[in-house]
């Protein structure tokens, strides 16, 4: 798995069977002892990706002020994103054809969901229907996703500080209502 994961984010989107293993250091054989298939490689080496980027998580507490969270989960955000990248975007072009790659991404969007919900929920409280389809809450997690730091790293070419400050304005802008 992290003979995989390795080797793609040093830029190898498909690693042979054979570059994997030279990786790993075992033979080709013994890679596919320990897993089934590709499919059952590629899903553990994203639930191991999803462990390094969940461990660099950090609680935001509630009822920090506003400004403080907004500048923390984006610190936060953005060591996790940069880490996953070259991963996500590797997996993203493998979850049509993989159920177990696609469940596995999808707990990670969900986990990053439920820690922006819970980090914000003193200003989602505030605002009526803010958890409904469409709502605030739909708003921060577009304004703080991968796919938004993914366009303004790749396709806008912004270094990490710029895009942290573009992200923490969004931030800012969607819930400066909110502040007391």
């Amino acid at each position: 798995m992290d003979a995989l994961l390795e080797l793609v984010a040093e830029g190898q989107a498909e690693p042979t069977r054979k570059a994997v293993a030279e990786r790993a250091g075992v033979s080709e054989r013994t890679v596919f002892v320990h897993f089934a298939d590709r499919e059952a490689l590629h899903v553990a080496a994203a639930e191991r990706q999803a462990e390094r980027w969940r461990a660099l998580a950090e609680p935001v507490p509630p009822e920090w002020p506003t400004v403080r969270k907004v500048r923390a989960l984006v610190a936060q955000r953005s060591r996790m994103y940069e880490l996953m990248t070259p991963i996500r975007k590797v997996g993203l072009g493998l979850e049509p054809v993989s159920p177990g790659l696609r469940l596995v991404m999808a707990k990670g969007d969900a986990w990053f969901r439920e820690d922006l919900a819970g980090m914000f929920d003193p200003e989602l409280r505030r605002v009526p229907r803010a958890r409904r389809p469409g709502g605030l809450l739909d708003a921060l997690e577009a304004a703080s996703s991968w796919a938004a730091w993914d366009h303004l790293r790749t396709r806008r070419g912004l270094d990490v500080a710029a895009a942290c400050s573009a992200v923490r304005r969004t931030l800012r802008a969607l819930l400066d209502p909110m502040e007391d």
